[in-house]
């Protein structure tokens, strides 16, 4: 599954209120430049806007996960249900086995 991505600036200046508008704090968070996110609030940002607003809505977007029976973000989602099937807790197993048939999987780009 992909994110929709119509809210993400929605969640890009709720991400910069709760950091108190610390663009490096939002950078880290999103793993790019603190250069790209300034440019992304003046509005000057030229690059790829589709993969900047599918990084904000992965990291600060989610939905309700049904096995979990809780919010959890897409980035949260996606490491577990992509990630090799954990051996060391039934619990994870259980979550994992469960992502496999969701409908909420994301699915996995290979480079």
């Amino acid at each position: 599954m992909t994110p929709d991505t119509s809210n993400w600036r929605v969640l890009f200046d709720q991400a910069l209120a709760a950091a108190k508008g610390s663009k490096t704090v939002v950078a880290e968070q999103l793993n790019v430049s603190r250069t790209m996110v300034s440019l992304v609030v003046a509005g000057k940002y030229h690059g790829n806007m589709n993969a900047f607003a599918v990084r904000v809505v992965e990291a600060y977007g989610g939905f309700d996960c049904p096995h979990l029976g809780a919010r959890i973000t897409y980035a949260g989602c996606k490491g577990h249900a992509l990630s090799a099937a954990p051996t060391s807790s039934a619990r994870d197993a259980r979550h994992w086995l469960a992502c496999q048939s969701c409908p909420h999987k994301p699915t996995e780009i290979k480079p």
